[in-house]
C-alpha cells in the first residue's frame, strides 16, 4: 500500500512543477487529484493502526468487545 501512495505521489510532484513552470491549468488539477488520492490511501494505511495511536491507558479489551465503563461521575456540586 505505501508504495502504491509513493508510485502516486511522485509523477503528481512531477506534474504540479511542469504545471506550474508552463502555467497549465489541466495539469495542475491533475496532479492535485493524484496528490489527494495519495493522502487517501494513507489514511486507509493508518485507519489499521488507529487503536494503537490511542491513550495508553485505555482498555483494550472492553473496547473491542463492546463494553463500556460503568463508572458514573457525579459532577454537580449538590452536598
Amino acid at each position: 500500500m505505501k508504495k502504491l501512495q509513493w508510485l502516486i505521489a511522485l509523477p503528481s510532484i512531477l506534474l504540479l512543477c511542469v504545471s506550474l513552470f508552463f502555467d497549465l491549468d489541466y495539469l495542475l488539477y491533475l496532479s492535485l487529484a493524484g496528490f489527494l488520492l495519495a493522502m487517501v490511501i494513507k489514511q486507509l494505511r493508518l485507519r489499521n493502526r488507529m487503536f494503537e495511536m490511542g491513550h495508553p491507558d485505555r482498555d483494550l479489551d472492553r473496547h473491542e468487545n463492546g463494553e463500556e465503563d460503568d463508572t458514573d461521575i457525579d459532577v454537580s456540586r449538590d452536598d
